[in-house]
């Protein structure tokens, strides 16, 4: 296990024009450093080029690329103040993220999980995740224009053999979706703020306690780590920073290489 690291992004993905999350970071800082620091995360994530493609796009004519921020997002549920925007995770950082999950498996397999994406966005983590044996693939997303790209693109996707067919996205929101029975591995790419982290974590806690399979959480950019290691019941079986590609770095808005990942388990109470 690699302890853990500074994130590589200064400020979240929607925190750069947020003006509650900087209202709330200049509470805990002094007014000069507060202004010199937000100043400094705005010059660096407006230099690059947030809406170029990504090479995955373009070889599979999808469209999961861009950078949102929250406010661009807004649907008019009481939630949208807690979201992260939406930018999609790096290929070879889900197919990372993936394998070190896979590695903490004892008696399971992929097959007997669904894969639930919280926040899924345009999909491109949904495309992804049938390449492997799920026994159902979900994504969850509050945003309806975002769920029709989506939609659009797993339809597309499908067009050639995957080894998981059965992947539908659905439109609401996390802390509402009904829990699917079975084993449940939910990924999370940072898509909310700390408070629905909170309250999603208390639900799933909650729904292990009258369920036998286990509810695992995949984790990349844990920026609300502390949250989740509070929650009752809770086992971290993994914690690694993983490498992007080449084209995955070269082709990342916040010239990031490498990212953090942690993997989680909600056992099951009953027998």
């Amino acid at each position: 296990m690699i302890a853990r690291r500074p994130h590589p992004l200064c400020y979240s993905r929607s925190e750069v024009i947020s003006v509650s999350r900087f209202r709330q970071w200049f509470r805990t800082n002094s007014m000069l450093d507060s202004v010199r620091h937000f100043l400094e995360g705005v010059r660096q994530r407006t230099s690059s080029n947030p809406q170029r493609i990504h090479p995955f796009d373009r070889l599979h004519r999808v469209d999961t690329s861009g950078l949102l921020y929250a406010e661009s997002l807004a649907t008019g549920h009481p939630n949208d103040i807690h979201s992260e925007g939406y930018y999609a995770t790096a290929p070879s950082l889900f197919h990372g993220a993936i394998a070190l999950w896979q590695r903490s498996l004892y008696g399971l397999s992929v097959a007997d999980y669904t894969f639930v994406d919280l926040g899924c966005g345009k999909g491109r983590a949904l495309l992804m995740a049938s390449e492997f044996p799920f026994r159902a693939i979900i994504g969850v997303e509050l945003n309806a224009k975002l769920v029709a790209v989506a939609r659009k693109n797993l339809v597309r996707w499908m067009r050639k053999p995957r080894s998981c067919r059965a992947a539908n996205v659905v439109e609401g929101d996390v802390l509402e979706f009904p829990i699917p029975d079975g084993p449940m591995v939910l990924f999370l790419f940072n898509s909310f703020e700390g408070e629905i982290v909170r309250r999603l974590l208390e639900r799933l806690g909650e729904a292990s306690q009258t369920r036998s399979a286990p509810i695992d959480l995949v984790y990349v950019h844990p920026e609300h780590d502390n949250v989740v290691k509070r929650t009752a019941g809770i086992e971290r079986l993994a914690d690694e920073n993983i490498p992007f590609s080449a084209e995955d770095a070269a082709a990342d808005a916040f010239k990031v290489s490498i990212d953090q990942c942690c993997i989680y388990r909600l056992a099951g109470r009953l027998p």
